[in-house]
């Protein structure tokens, strides 16, 4: 054997060495490698296919119930489904309010909106027949304030009427919708 490593050139020693050191490192490297494989095995249970044994009378878990942690599951599923229910008809419920709360605040603006229009039109309608230039003279002459205004209701009672009516309704309807906190 001595004679075969003294046959070996002194060239071919540096590529004998670094083959030697690489060889040796895969070497540990594998070695490392398998042991961190058996013990991640270990830690996971589980077994390699080749390393199992048939065991005949192994039945899978789902073949046997057990009934009380079912019930128990059961339970649990349905009070989890109530309690969807009832978050979904609160959330119905609030998106609802909402919306009547939006329609309320536009309802409101347009009654005030009428109630503005309707109390400019009576003024207006009072205003331009009483102090028409052609009759104001006769009026201030002849009535006092209440004549004058009895006589604009006697000459446009269906004016007066419907602005009238349209003034008493948004009246009856802010207070009757009014929430009266204290």
């Amino acid at each position: 054997m001595e004679d075969a490593i003294n046959s070996i050139p002194p060239d071919a020693w540096p590529v004998i060495t670094i083959l030697f050191n690489v060889t040796c490192a895969v070497t540990a490297l594998w070695l490392v490698w398998t042991v961190f494989v058996l013990w991640r095995r270990r830690a996971s249970n589980l077994t390699t296919a080749s390393g199992a044994s048939p065991n005949r009378k192994a039945t899978p878990d789902f073949l046997s119930i057990d009934e009380k942690a079912r019930e128990e599951a059961l339970k649990r599923g349905e009070a989890y489904e109530t309690y969807l229910d009832k978050r979904d008809r609160d959330e119905a419920r609030a998106a609802e309010r909402e919306r009547r709360r939006k329609e309320t605040m536009i309802s409101r603006f347009g009654r005030l909106i009428s109630f503005g229009m309707a109390l400019f039109s009576l003024a207006t309608m009072i205003s331009g027949t009483m102090f028409q230039v052609s009759i104001m003279g006769r009026y201030w002459e002849q009535y006092s304030a209440g004549e004058r205004l009895t006589r604009v209701v006697q000459e446009h009672p269906v004016g007066v009427t419907v602005t009238v009516a349209v003034i008493l309704f948004n009246i009856i309807t802010f207070v009757s919708n009014r929430k009266w906190e204290s």
